[in-house]
């Protein structure tokens, strides 16, 4: 199984998905739920890197932030 994005155009994305289908109906059904879910997955960080900012100082009103930009980020285990 396997999903990936074939080509974009504009605010298209082509999206091609391989499925594999089991013996049984249930392992067919999450054989597609499980590849149906990585192209969503692939289409919804194509969707956030449109409202990607640079990072640079953010000013509104007299408040002063900083966009995060494209970090990589560490979050803590919450379960330690």
């Amino acid at each position: 199984m396997a999903a990936k994005i074939i080509r974009k155009e504009g605010k298209k994305l082509i999206i091609e998905i391989t499925v594999d289908l089991e013996d049984s109906m249930l392992d067919s059904e999450e054989a597609i739920q499980a590849v149906v879910n990585e192209a969503g997955s692939l289409a919804t960080e194509e969707a956030l890197k449109q409202f990607d900012t640079p990072r640079e100082a953010i000013e509104i009103e007299a408040s002063h932030g900083e966009a995060k930009g494209q970090e990589e980020q560490v979050l803590p285990n919450a379960l330690w």
